[in-house]
């Protein structure tokens, strides 16, 4: 186990980790975690869709934050990968992963809004 100054570089991410956590009672912090109350009919009728896209936008980042975890230690060098010798995307297939941050940017701005005006 390597050691950073005497210290195992596990515990230091895991004091490290705890203060971050714990960052907001220290410096007491509002831990609302939605807008304050709007007075205006008119404030109060964004709020629903903004908890609506707030859902849906948490829940893309961490399916996208998962296959990245899963990729890095999957094909790490460790494990004999050796890494790839291109400049950008150049083939279909990376095309195709190069667009899916558009696709997910169209999706939420028609077909979401859509829905919400819709309805």
């Amino acid at each position: 186990m390597k050691t950073f100054h005497g210290v195992s570089l596990q515990a230091a991410v895991l004091c490290s980790g705890l203060l971050a956590a714990l960052a907001p009672a220290f410096l007491r912090a509002d831990d609302g975690a939605n807008f304050p109350a709007p007075i205006a009919a008119s404030g109060r009728e964004p709020l629903p869709m903004h908890g609506y896209f707030m859902v849906v936008l948490t829940v893309l980042f961490v399916i996208v934050f998962a296959i990245t975890i899963y990729s890095m230690a999957r094909h790490r060098k460790s494990n004999g990968h050796q890494p790839g010798r291109f400049a950008g995307p150049n083939g279909s297939v990376q095309w195709l992963w190069a667009m899916v941050p558009f696709a997910i940017l169209l999706f939420v701005d028609y077909i979401l809004i859509s829905i919400h005006l819709a309805g």
